[in-house]
């Protein structure tokens, strides 16, 4: 008998510690039942771009739904607002949706929290699909695939595109503080001397939403610029926007890559014609791309009243490629089996709304090119072909 005891005892030691173990190397996959899987995705907190690009993954999510959910799952997806836009308050809304709601993977988020959001996902290894900014890099990055074309590269291309094509040599930036608005403040330094223009003006513009930057155009419109390129968030774009209507300036504004859209540019009582951007994504009213008349009829569909641009179109088409990897993973899903599928995918078809994807273990990156293009008659109009910066 003290025999049986001491190797039960000693079996239940070994049961216990392989556990231990097991608990440390196995990941948690959390959000996941029989029915559902559980997507972290911000709440909306009154943001143009934000809202619109998490309606757009909440869209794929739903129309993904309609078909019968992918392999007898439904999307469901847990809403958490953040308290202010601080990369502190951003990172707490990521941690709570990966700690207490147990999300099978995060979606979206953007801004100068990402690097830390993602840092923290991958200590849980929890999949951050598709933030969107550039700031972040997915190389060497298992649990983060990353969407369009890094800032430092599309700024190059931008600023040489300035000079070689347009003869504008006098630049000035206005410019959110943060990391996004100095990457490209610092790359319009960092290029001067190569392509030859001149600097003439720096301005930050620190609120997010200003009821009234005149005084910051007034001194962009000082230093006499043949342009001004706008590192700035849609709600600051437009009040620069219509502060340059109230003065009647009609040099020439040029939109960074994540701003770019027509929403984020028109203002009553002033005229956006003439404005240039990097764009990532064809117009998403007039494009007859298949991409695009596919995400026209899901939010016709499921959200009638809302009006089309690219930042809903952007969470769409990424959200597509989120349930195409569940749909390849198959039913036995893991988070690590969902990696594995999103690895594999080869030339997947956007229809034509951005050139054809494919994955691999050392290549998370999904959008390598953009477009150059200009407001004509009130919508952005390509006038270049596809370009990788």
């Amino acid at each position: 008998m003290y025999c049986r005891a001491g190797f039960s005892l000693a079996a239940a030691s070994l049961s216990a510690l392989l556990a231990t173990a097991a608990a440390r190397t196995v990941p948690d996959d959390g959000g996941l039942t029989g029915t559902t899987i559980r997507i972290g995705v911000e709440s909306a907190v009154g943001s143009l771009s934000l809202d619109g690009e998490n309606l757009g993954f909440r869209l794929a999510f739903e129309e993904a739904n309609a078909r019968g959910g992918v392999h007898g799952r439904r999307f469901v997806w847990t809403e958490r607002r953040r308290a202010s836009p601080s990369p502190a308050d951003v990172l707490s809304v990521a941690r709570q949706m990966i700690d207490d709601d147990r999300v099978f993977a995060l979606v979206n988020f953007s801004g100068p929290a990402i690097g830390d959001i993602v840092a923290y996902a991958r200590s849980r290894r929890v999949p951050v699909m598709f933030p969107h900014t550039a700031l972040v890099s997915s190389e060497g990055e298992r649990y983060l695939f990353t969407s369009f074309p890094r800032f430092e590269g599309e700024a190059e291309a931008m600023f040489r595109y300035l000079v070689e094509d347009r003869g504008l040599h006098r630049l000035a930036i206005a410019h959110d503080p943060n990391a996004y608005g100095q990457t490209f403040r610092d790359a319009l330094r960092q290029h001067a001397g190569r392509f030859g223009y001149a600097v003439v003006a720096e301005v930050p513009i620190a609120a997010r939403m200003p009821a009234d930057v005149s005084a910051e155009f007034t001194r962009i419109a000082d230093s006499t610029p043949d342009a001004v390129v706008m590192a700035l968030y849609p709600e600051q774009a437009q009040a620069l926007m219509a502060a340059r209507a109230r003065a009647g300036w009609q040099g020439r504004m040029v939109s960074a890559g994540p701003l770019t859209d027509e929403a984020s540019l028109t203002v009553p009582g002033g005229s956006a014609d003439g404005t240039l951007g990097f764009c990532h994504y064809p117009d998403p009213e007039q494009s007859r791309v298949p991409g695009v008349a596919r995400y026209r009829a899901a939010l016709s569909r499921f959200y009638p009243d809302r009006r089309f641009d690219r930042y809903t179109l952007y969470g769409y088409t990424f959200g597509r490629l989120v349930v195409d990897g569940v749909e390849r993973a198959g039913r036995e899903l893991t988070r690590e089996r969902f990696i594995d599928a999103m690895e594999g995918v080869q030339n997947w078809d956007a229809g034509g709304v951005l050139p054809n994807v494919t994955f691999s273990a050392k290549n998370h990156h999904a959008q390598r090119a953009g477009f150059i293009c200009e407001m004509r008659g009130g919508r952005l109009t390509a006038i270049t072909d596809w370009i990788s910066p």
